[in-house]
């Protein structure tokens, strides 16, 4: 561990980093369950509300783009306190909002103002851990982040239900006020100067190389496909236990085991990446995720009625465990592979992975409504994606890493050889 971080207190780190994670997906899913009722309260059709949840990931994956290239070049604290700070203004926005259009301009400044604990929250580790320790850091902080899209809809589904529709957005600004006094009053910036890029337009000159590397579309495209995958069925999904004739609030109770299952992934990953190498888990990952796919498809190909479609319940946690493999690895395997540019591959690869993830809400939304056998060939279409896409770009970088070894070998004499190889396969 890199000595930036014994200044902070590990527990009271811990809890900055998760809530600056997390913040987001857990802003993006709170008001799922007032949806009908915010609707009512605009009087305009929930189609309308439904559409702020789309143009919600839309905000936080264009925010990440942006994000990241900035704190490599200013620091990571000044950029996480302005994003908090308007991810407070912006929630308390959503909650006195007196028109749909007001409400949907202040979810998209939420969403812009989430992006940077999003996205910084990952390059913080970056810049205090190494490589396993980061994997182990990602893979404590990741069990928070699966299970705040789960955990939001049951926590809006009570406070809509007992107080209003708006109470979800005060307790937004609330988590979002006291992690920005905690970030401004304890948290020390992670990036000191030396370290950062000398020009903002030099940083941003890193996305054409990021994008040209094998390495940065492998781990990046299983970011896309499991969040691709889990939000396409986090938009139907309610339509799906609709159709089951489950009431309003029961079905926030359906989201727990996908939570449950995503945390034991993470567990598990965070365990193994002790002894096992990370690409190796990654494929374990893939192999859940597909099987828990295939199980969804012979679901909908049997025509289970109401009471056994709820084994839905059962198949949806075997992708989502392999999800507690693929995200937190996938992601810290990225950003400590370009640790020169943490903050800008950690904001591109968060951008792609929240326009994978509105990908799949729209893919979803275009599928017959409450159609289990539509919504298990979508995600055995995701499986087989995000499998064949790994294998392809793993082999693309390593015929590039083997290219690179023979011109270093024709131009570098002995002594050098080695340590020059050695940059080449980090990287």
């Amino acid at each position: 561990m890199k000595t930036a971080s014994t200044r902070t207190p590990y527990a009271l780190l811990l809890a900055v980093l998760c809530s600056l994670n997390a913040g987001g997906l857990f802003a993006s899913d709170i008001n799922l369950p007032g949806v009908p009722a915010t609707a009512h309260a605009f009087g305009t059709p929930v189609a309308s509300v439904q559409w702020t949840f789309s143009a919600f990931m839309i905000g936080i994956a264009v925010s990440q783009a942006v994000y990241g290239p900035v704190s490599d070049a200013y620091g990571r604290k000044r950029v996480i306190v302005s994003g908090l700070g308007l991810f407070v203004v912006a929630s308390v926005v959503c909650a006195v909002a007196p028109t749909v259009e007001v409400f949907g301009a202040g979810r998209l400044l939420q969403a812009l103002g989430a992006g940077s604990g999003m996205v910084l929250g990952r390059a913080v580790i970056s810049d205090l851990y190494e490589a396993k320790e980061a994997a182990r850091m990602f893979a404590t902080v990741m069990p928070i982040v699966g299970v705040s899209p789960s955990v939001a809809p049951l926590v809006g589904g009570y406070l809509t239900t007992y107080v209003s529709w708006r109470a979800p957005f005060v307790v937004t600004a609330l988590i979002g006020l006291s992690t920005l006094l905690v970030m401004v009053t304890s948290i020390p910036e992670s990036l000191p100067p030396e370290r950062r890029s000398k020009h903002l337009r030099a940083t941003l000159k890193g996305y054409p190389t990021l994008l040209k590397r094998p390495l940065f579309w492998a781990y990046t495209v299983n970011l896309a496909v499991a969040y691709g995958g889990y939000f396409g069925y986090l938009a139907a999904s309610p339509l799906i236990f609709e159709k089951m004739g489950l009431a309003t609030e029961t079905t926030s109770y359906c989201y727990i085991t996908v939570s449950v299952a995503y945390v034991a992934g993470n567990l598990t990953s965070r365990t193994l990446v002790r002894t096992r190498p990370v690409d190796r888990l990654l494929w374990t990952g893939h192999g859940f995720f597909l099987a828990g796919a295939l199980m969804m498809l012979g679901l909908g190909l049997s025509g289970a009625g109401a009471h056994g479609g709820l084994l839905v319940l059962v198949f949806m946690p075997v992708m989502t465990f392999g999800n507690g493999f693929l995200l937190p690895l996938s992601m810290s395997a990225g950003v400590t592979t370009f640790r020169a540019a943490a903050g800008s591959a950690s904001g591109l690869m968060g951008a792609l992975q929240l326009l994978a993830a509105s990908l799949g809400i729209l893919l979803s939304s275009r599928l017959p409504a409450g159609d289990l056998f539509a919504l298990g060939w979508f995600v055995v279409g995701a499986a087989s994606l995000g499998i064949l896409a790994f294998a392809f770009f793993l082999s693309l970088a390593a015929r590039q890493a083997g290219g690179l070894r023979d011109r270093a070998d024709e131009t570098l004499g002995d002594d050098d050889r080695a340590g020059d190889l050695q940059s080449v396969t980090a990287g």
